[in-house]
This record gives structure tokens, sequence and C-alpha cells, in this order.
């Protein structure tokens, strides 16, 4: 066992200020073969050569946990406004140098040129890049997209499958669902989840349509509401009246940082979001923050179309804390809240003894990300992306 410990890739950072994302002090953290080993003060005696451990001293630097973008169109989102409005596939890189270590891939508009089994290729191929890459079944439209045709096997076959994303309600661009359908995606989400011991989540994208969440509403009486993740909450002021009623029955719900004003003009941006639900009594446990990342606008035509970048949730990060927001709290809304809403809480989403190394060094007054470490290998090293070990950059 001794000699296997020695060969695996292992990593000390030492005299870190830990969040994880609760405040736990200074602190030197131990990672061997993709999972945190140790954590605690002193760590130098350890039952490794030395040779085979690489040393960051991070003088005081915070030590946090890696984002999860809980929704990002790795495989290429776009394509609603015809052919020139595709985005290209998302690279590890551009994941890497945003702080995030770990996306969940959907499908969106578009299900005609892209479809499950390419996005599933993509988390693969992510993967095999040290990204922690899941895929969604789906699509905007209903009945879901899978690659078997049928969403329990989806998930019982595919290690990287966690749910569907993003059948679309309250928006134009549905297929109209009706509320038996809903109903029927969620409870077979729910078996489906039991089968293959996942938690089984639904992302149902939010429009601009009056009715807003009332749909899920509709069926809350004979589904379980954690296998339903509302996408847009900020969207409009419908979504944002409508999210503490969702909050009272325990439901979690994402806020997009994608989708600001005045470019959204009926949005509201997340820092802002995030007051006035806080206020209205909502329990910010139940809130979490994602990009919509790879995404596309084209709410200023053809010729100016928009691409959504991953590095939003680092600029929410800096927006909320430079406004006086708490680091851990700050930290909560991109980490332990979304591994917990999407049942990846076991390994994802704080900086524990036995959970998976994705973890960030950042600088104590900028909060510039200085080392990324994703499946316990140091991927960004002095804010620079190391020399990824494929040539191709997917």
């Amino acid at each position: 066992m001794e000699k296997q410990i020695k060969s695996m890739p292992s990593i000390l950072l030492k005299n870190a200020e830990v969040f994880a994302p609760e405040a736990l002090g200074v602190q030197d953290v131990l990672i061997v073969a993709g999972k945190i080993i140790s954590m605690g003060k002193g760590l130098s005696d350890l039952p490794l050569d030395n040779a085979t451990v690489k040393v960051v001293d991070c003088d005081g630097a915070f030590l946090v946990p890696g984002f999860i973008d809980a929704h990002v169109h790795m495989y290429g989102g776009g394509g609603g406004a015809g052919y020139g409005s595709r985005a290209p596939e998302l690279t590890a890189t551009e994941a890497f140098l945003a702080g995030t270590t770990t996306v969940i891939g959907a499908l969106g508009i578009d299900t005609v040129t892209r479809d499950v089994m390419g996005l599933t290729a993509k988390a693969k191929s992510l993967r095999e890049r040290y990204l922690n890459a899941y895929c969604t079944a789906g699509g905007m439209d209903l009945p879901p997209n899978t690659v078997t045709g049928s969403l329990r096997r989806d998930m019982y076959l595919i290690p990287e499958m966690i749910g569907v994303s993003e059948p679309a309600i309250s928006d134009k661009r549905s297929t109209q669902p009706s509320t038996d359908d809903l109903r029927k995606l969620v409870a077979d989400m729910h078996v489906a989840g039991r089968i293959c011991g996942k938690m089984g989540v639904v992302q149902f994208h939010l429009g601009d349509q009056p009715s807003g969440f009332q749909p899920l509403f509709d069926i809350l009486p004979d589904v379980l509401i954690k296998h339903i993740f509302p996408m847009h909450a900020n969207r409009n002021e419908v979504t944002m009246e409508q999210a503490p009623q969702w909050a009272q029955h325990g439901g979690y719900f994402e806020l997009t940082a994608a989708l600001y004003p005045p470019a959204y003009k009926r949005a509201t941006a997340v820092i802002d979001a995030i007051d006035i639900l806080k206020n209205k009594g909502v329990n910010p446990k139940l809130m979490c923050v994602s990009t919509d990342g790879n995404g596309v606008s084209t709410l200023f035509g053809k010729d100016n179309i928009q691409r959504f970048p991953l590095n939003l949730l680092h600029n929410e990060l800096k927006k909320m804390t430079a406004k006086g927001m708490d680091i851990s709290e700050s930290l909560s809304y991109i980490t332990s809240n979304v591994a917990d809403a999407l049942g990846l809480a076991d390994i994802k989403g704080r900086i524990q003894v036995g959970k998976d190394a994705d973890v960030l060094v950042l600088e104590h007054d900028s909060l510039n990300i200085r080392e990324v470490v994703s499946m316990g290998h140091m991927v960004v090293e002095n804010g620079k992306r190391l020399k990824p070990t494929y040539n191709l950059d997917v």
C-alpha cells in the first residue's frame, strides 16, 4: 500500500486560510490520488516520499472549493437565431482559468444538430482533461432527448448523467408541456435516481411568460421537490416574486449570472436578487448561482451575438465580497449550495477530508485566482494554465 501511495499524484498546500466554505483558519491540506486525505497545521512528517509531493506555500492566501457551474452548454450553445448563432464547444482551459472545476452540461434550444450522445462524449472528453464534467438528458423540448430512448436507462448506464436539463416552461420557445407531462417527467426522474443511486434533478428553464413558476407549483402535490431545480429565477419580476414561495416549500432554485440589466430589462442582477430574496425570508442555503455558460445572447441582433463566459461566477464572487458579504456566504452560492441541490454533496462543494480535491488558491486581497487543483491535478499555477496533457484543448 505504501508503494502504491508513493506513485499517486500528491499535493501539499501549506499555510492556507481555508474557507470550506466555512472559515477554518490557517491549515495545511494534503491531496493524494484526487482526494483530500488530511487537513491540519504543520503537516510535514508525511508517510510519503517527499520527491512525489508537490509542496505549495499559500502564504496566507485563501483556499476555497472549486466553483461548481450548474448549467453550462459545454457542447456548444445557441442556434436559436439561425446557423450563425451557434457557439463553439467549451474548453477545459476556459473553465480552469475561471476557477470552475465542475460543470453540469446541458443542451439548449438546438436538439437537432446537437444530441445527448454528443454531450455525453463531451463530458468524457473534458474529464480526461481533469475537468469534472457531468451531463444531462433533455434540451428545451419535451419529451426529453436521450441516448438509449429511456431516461432510466440513460441514468443507469451513463456514469456522468445526473438528470435532465432544461425543459422550458412559461416560454414561447417551449413545446408547451401539460401539467401531466411535467408530473410524469419528474416522477420518472425519481425512479431513475433510485435505481442507480443518484438523486436525479430536472433543471427547468423559466421563461418570460406570466405563469413563471406556476407549472411547477401545480405538480408539487404529486412529486418530490428535491427533483426540481428551477433555473433563471432572477429573469423577471414574476419569477422574483414567486421564488420566495418556492423556497417556503424547501425547494432549491438558481439565479443566472448571465441575466443582468440593462441588457435584460426585466432581470435582476444576481447580487441584488440575493439581497431582495434574503430580505423576503428566503434561506440563503436554497439559492444557487450559475452562468448559463457558453450560451448565446442574440438580444442585439445576429451581427452582435454574445456568448456567456464561464468567468461570470468568479466575477459574482468578487462583487459580493466587495459589497461586504462574508466570503463564506459568497462562496456557498457557487460551491456547497450547488452540490447539495444536485445530489453531489458527498464528493463535491466543500473542503473536507474524504471529498474530491477540487480547490482554488485565491489571492487574499484581490481574490484573483492563483492556483487551481481539479481531480487532484494542478491545472493552473501562479495564474497560468499549465500545459494541457493533450495537444487539443477541448
